[in-house]
């Protein structure tokens, strides 16, 4: 297993978490002696098969969960609720349907009551940047699904974040759409170098984008193994015969 906390400058390190859900005779433990560092600016893969607890480590690491146990830690503070500079991105996009796509992608900045000048600024230069300006006044449901996670990916941005923490962003979409998207969420990594959490059950998608994946063992979650992947992050790396290894390499640990 790699060193886990091999990085003095995380910007996500956890130790020794644990988590259960409900309480006394009804508990449940979800995720056990978990431990890992994430760099600043660098990108992770979270893996596992289903119940493994990859979406409650992603809930804990917004401060969206309360009540475990050890230690985590974003940018050297324990993570709490309301973090300003944490964003989630969730599988459903969390789009209000009765506002339009400016005004979703918005919302965050209306929220913390951003002067109107600078909200359009950042909105339009967002909107431009992810292919969705000439649908602005577009509703959610005038959308296809990969603009609607197009929305919700500039929504996040739009509140300047340094970690982003996306739970199975792109799972609903067909293959070509989930590419292109995977491929714009590289551009944006590549020119901002945020730190990117994502939570996935594709293989290939972790490959592609983590440059640490991590692999967690069926319920309760534990980790099985910490991968190291620096090609990740390399616009070519799918078409290259390492990316192949470490897929199967992956899908082999996960069939075991």
């Amino acid at each position: 297993m790699i060193d886990q906390g091999a990085s003095h400058a995380a910007m996500v390190r956890v130790t020794e978490l644990a988590f259960n859900y409900g309480e006394k005779d009804s508990r449940v433990q979800a995720l056990r002696d978990i431990s890992f560092a994430i760099p600043r600016g660098s990108t992770c893969a979270i893996i596992g098969p289903s119940g493994s607890g990859k979406s409650t480590l992603l809930y804990l690491l917004s401060g969206l969960l309360e009540g475990y146990s050890g230690q985590v830690l974003v940018d050297g503070d324990r993570v709490y609720r309301g973090r300003r500079e944490t964003a989630l991105i969730l599988q459903d996009h969390g789009l209000l349907p009765w506002k339009k796509v400016w005004d979703n992608a918005a919302l965050g900045l209306d929220i913390r009551k951003v002067p109107e000048n600078i909200k359009r600024e950042k909105i339009s230069a967002i909107l431009k940047e992810l292919g969705l300006w000439e649908m602005k006044d577009r509703y959610p449901s005038q959308l296809s699904g990969g603009q609607r996670q197009r929305v919700g990916i500039a929504r996040a941005l739009a509140l300047d974040p340094d970690l982003l923490l996306m739970d199975e962003p792109f799972s609903s979409l067909d293959a070509l759409t989930r590419e292109a998207l995977q491929k714009q969420l590289l551009h944006i990594w590549l020119k901002d170098r945020i730190t990117i959490m994502l939570v996935t059950h594709s293989i290939e998608e972790a490959v592609f984008l983590g440059q640490k994946i991590i692999v967690l063992s069926a319920h309760p979650g534990r980790i099985a193994k910490i991968v190291d992947n620096p090609r990740a992050g390399t616009p070519e790396y799918r078409k290259n015969q390492e990316f192949y290894q470490m897929a199967t390499g992956l899908r082999e640990l996960l069939e075991q």
